[in-house]
């Protein structure tokens, strides 16, 4: 992988557990390798295996340097390749508001809303959904393969939608083929930071999931001012041409620093028969299915409290770059408090900001202060549910167990967003807004109460039962 001249992260030999401290024992019978998680989150695992084949080709790949530690310097290289890549992966959901408001109101004013939620649904479902396969592509057939997949497919759905004249096809492009071109670049960025760090995990996920946030800041404001000026459809063009020119040198800088074990299943089926697996599924399930509903209907709450479609996007620019710092803040808290811990709070905490704010809000400012402390503080689940799964699973898989727990995230965000769309029409008549956010409200306080679960399930597996204590 970085070693001698023409190896590449498919030509390291296999490996046949995590590999951090390297061989402890080179007696030519047996060989013991040591985790890389640290003592206080997992304890310290060293496993003694025969000294078979595999392990010949582990102990050349130490010694060459194939495989790099934990925590090294080159670590933030690939990571800050994964944030310029979420930038263009979350870009396109985090201010779909802007395209939202635009066909609610201008373009497809006569189309219910729920139509309309497809495009935007179908993007962040596709993108989660499909990890499960892209994430077993990626540990199978290698990070930068499964990038520039994602690279084409992605160019090639923004310029087709730019020709779309119609809601389906429409529907098709920017929502179906946009959600899976992202899916072969979200999941190797979504894994990388993971795998490289173990003490700072939480700071690098943040920094990485914070491009979205970046990406959503300055894709937001482009696209208002092309729309205004261009027009959406060049919009489009244009937002084809940057991901595929950024993201193609990027995805270059794509490296392992563990390179996956072969296994003859596709998934990572083992993760399946631990219950951390399922309480991080549901809860990404469950609070997918309410966050999205700010970003989606604030812009056409704004416009009913008197304002207009720039205060929309101005709007989604506070919420982006709210959430550009409470993601890496996130992941601080994390690193020193607990990664479960930091979770639990931040989530009850959108309940309590979200639900009276919104609820409550007569004119636009306190859609500014609820966007500004919305974005401080929800997308925190962003930045630590892969901290949570890297603590947990081996560093060779991160990338397929990922995908499988996104599945559900996945799955949320088509319910939540399409329920969400079918209340604010039915319910809410397109006039108010107060089922809608009550809905978004009760599953997000929902998933809270899951990751209370998990953070008992974790502490029980320990001797210091100490209520108050780094989870």
């Amino acid at each position: 992988m970085f070693g001698a001249a023409g190896t590449t992260e498919r030509d390291v030999g296999p490996i046949p557990t995590n590999t951090h401290s390297g061989i402890r024992n080179k007696d030519m019978t047996s060989v013991s390798i040591a985790g890389d998680t640290s003592a206080s989150e997992r304890g310290s695992i060293h496993k003694t295996v025969p000294l078979c084949d595999e392990n010949v080709k582990l102990i050349s790949s130490v010694e060459n340097g194939d495989i790099r530690p934990a925590d090294c310097l080159f670590g933030w290289i690939p990571t800050l390749a994964a944030m310029v890549n979420y930038m263009f992966i979350f870009g396109a959901s985090n201010s779909y508001g802007v395209f939202s408001t635009y066909y609610l109101n201008v373009k497809f004013a006569g189309t219910s809303a729920t139509t309309l939620s497809w495009i935007g649904t179908l993007v962040t479902s596709l993108m989660l959904g499909c990890s499960i396969l892209t994430g077993a592509m990626a540990d199978k057939r290698g990070y930068r393969v499964t990038a520039y997949t994602g690279t084409v497919i992605c160019t090639l759905a923004y310029i087709l939608a730019s020709f779309s004249k119609e809601v389906w096809q429409l529907i098709l492009t920017q929502g179906v083929l946009l959600g899976i071109g992202a899916s072969f670049l979200y999941a190797p960025s979504v894994s990388i930071p993971a795998q490289w760090f173990v003490k700072n995990r939480g700071l690098a996920t943040g920094i990485a999931v914070a491009g979205s946030s970046i990406g959503g800041l300055w894709f937001t404001a482009a696209i208002q001012a092309m729309i205004d000026s261009l027009g959406a459809e060049w919009a489009l063009r244009i937002l084809g041409i940057l991901t595929f020119a950024v993201t193609s040198l990027t995805n270059m800088l794509y490296y392992r620093r563990v390179p996956a074990k072969p296994r003859k299943s596709l998934f990572e089926l083992r993760a399946a028969k631990r219950l951390i697996f399922w309480l991080v599924s549901i809860e990404t399930c469950t609070i997918y299915i309410g966050y999205w509903a700010l970003t989606f209907y604030v812009g056409t709450n704004a416009k009913h409290l008197g304002g207009t479609l720039r205060d929309g996007s101005n709007l989604l620019l506070v919420l982006n770059a709210g959430s550009v710092i409470g993601r890496v803040m996130a992941g601080v808290i994390a690193d020193r408090f607990g990664c479960i811990n930091t979770l639990l709070v931040s989530i009850m905490l959108t309940v309590v900001i979200e639900m009276p704010l919104w609820m409550t809000a007569k004119t636009i400012t306190p859609l500014y202060v609820l966007c500004a402390l919305y974005g401080l503080i929800s997308p925190s689940f962003i930045s630590i549910n892969p901290v949570i799964i890297g603590r947990h699973f081996d560093t060779d898989v991160l990338a397929s167990v990922m995908g499988m727990t996104n599945l559900f995230g996945g799955l949320g965000v088509l319910a939540g967003n399409l329920a969400q769309g079918a209340i604010f029409d039915k319910y809410d008549k397109r006039e108010q807004f107060t089922n809608t956010i009550v809905f978004s409200g009760m599953f997000i306080l929902f998933a809270g109460i899951i990751t209370f679960v998990m953070r008992v399930h974790v502490q029980r597996q320990r001797t210091d039962l100490r209520f108050f204590q780094k989870i």
